[in-house]
C-alpha cells in the first residue's frame, strides 16, 4: 500500500512525499493510482509538524475518501473477473 507524507517546508508551503521502502521520495500521481489499482487503498498518511487540527483531519478524510471511492471500482471489478 502506498503511504504519504504531509510536511511543511520553510515557506509554510505543503509538501507531498511518499514513502517506498521507508524512503521517502517526491510524490506522482501515476505511482499513487498504479497503487492504488494494485492494493485498492492507501494507509492512514503521515502528518509532519506545523499543521492544524483541521488541516490533519482534512488530510485524513481526503484519504479516507479515495480510498472510499477506490473502492467502489475496484471491489467490482475484482467480483467480476471471478464471475468470468
Amino acid at each position: 500500500m502506498m503511504k504519504l507524507v504531509f510536511k511543511k517546508d520553510e515557506r509554510n508551503q505543503i509538501v507531498v512525499h511518499q514513502l517506498v521502502d521507508d524512503q521517502e521520495i517526491d510524490f506522482s500521481y501515476v505511482d499513487m493510482i498504479k497503487a492504488l489499482i494494485k492494493s485498492g487503498r492507501m494507509e492512514q498518511p503521515d502528518v509532519g509538524e506545523g499543521f492544524s487540527e483541521a488541516e490533519k483531519k482534512s488530510i485524513a478524510s481526503m484519504i479516507e475518501f479515495i480510498n472510499s471511492k477506490v473502492s467502489e471500482i475496484i471491489e467490482p471489478v475484482d467480483q467480476a473477473q471471478v464471475s468470468e
